[in-house]
């Protein structure tokens, strides 16, 4: 209220009713939001969890219908790179790896069953010759003979099995310092005779002091393997060359000749299991244990072809760290 040179007062008000009616709206916007936002994320929600589902069911009905025979089956895999997409990635890989695994026991069964039939018919006969023999000579010479195919199927079992486990990584190993020139020349020198017979040629070219990480023992049969191979495999009056030497941290072992070469139609196939040529005695199984212990000793091994006829052999392994005695 104000006076103004004595005259009368003058009174000033302000109406409520206006911020009322502004408050009231203002609340009823305000909670007409709040209940579609409340909404639409409840409808975000049900929907995302509805295709979450959908998801994990077409995953689970997926899953159930994989059995043995239906491993080439695969998941989905989403563009995205949300949980579920990479749940169906990780287990798509891990189809993969068993559907590897499965091939690998069924490709090994079926060629232990079939280079089976041979000596265990083999050794079948020979015991009923034994059984039938009129005297202790024969008797004798039967079960010897039945004895060499026993021993052959354990051979041919062994090796079959730790090609698998090289294979699978499983392959158990007492890793120790080998000196690999003296390996070489020792096992050299052993087949020598058996070398001569043949009428093969040997020279050696080994670097001394060459030394490994490895597992003596399946050094001695790798390497056995290979000269085993040149042995069997060359016809007679052939030129064998074994080099050894140390480069870049690997010890390489090459075995050269001059004989026909690897057949044509194993040529990159030749470290499977069970291939083999023709008209070879082996079983196939030398080579694939070969490449399987060079590889579990971090190493490699390769054949390749001579201009002038015959094969080469280099087996590679690197050179570790050798602890002092």
């Amino acid at each position: 209220m104000q006076d103004h040179d004595g005259g009368s007062p003058i009174y000033l008000g302000l109406s409520e009713r206006g911020a009322r009616h502004i408050l009231h709206t203002l609340t009823n916007r305000f909670l007409l939001v709040w209940t579609g936002t409340v909404f639409l994320g409840l409808l975000i929600s049900y929907l995302s969890t509805r295709r979450t589902l959908r998801r994990v069911e077409r995953i689970t009905e997926t899953v159930a219908r994989i059995g043995s025979e239906e491993l080439d089956e695969r998941l989905p895999e989403p563009a995205g790179s949300d949980e579920i997409s990479r749940l169906a990635k990780t287990f798509n890989h891990m189809l993969d790896r068993i559907q590897a695994s499965v091939k690998q026991l069924r490709s090994v069964t079926d060629g232990v069953a079939h280079d089976l039939k041979s000596p265990v018919t083999s050794v079948r006969g020979t015991l009923e010759s034994a059984l039938s023999a009129g005297n202790d000579e024969e008797w004798r010479d039967s079960v010897a003979q039945a004895i060499e195919g026993l021993d052959r199927i354990a051979a041919l079992l062994n090796t079959t099995l730790d090609v698998a486990e090289a294979r699978a990584g499983a392959l158990p190993m007492e890793r120790a310092a080998v000196d690999l020139s003296d390996v070489v020349t020792q096992l050299v020198h052993l087949y020598l005779p058996a070398m001569a017979d043949r009428h093969h040629k040997v020279r050696t070219d080994l670097q001394s002091g060459v030394k490994v990480e490895a597992d003596l023992g399946l050094i001695n049969r790798t390497l056995s393997n290979l000269l085993e191979n040149e042995l069997v495999h060359l016809p007679p009056g052939c030129q064998i060359d074994i080099r050894l030497g140390s480069y870049q941290g690997y010890a390489e072992l090459v075995i050269e000749d001059n004989g026909p070469g690897f057949p044509p139609e194993i040529g990159s196939r030749v470290f499977e299991r069970f291939v083999k040529g023709k008209h070879s005695p082996g079983s196939g199984l030398g080579l694939a244990f070969v490449d399987a212990v060079a590889q579990a000793h971090g190493g490699t091994v390769k054949i390749s072809g001579r201009p002038s006829g015959g094969a080469t052999i280099k087996l590679s392994l690197p050179v570790g760290e050798i602890a002092s005695a």
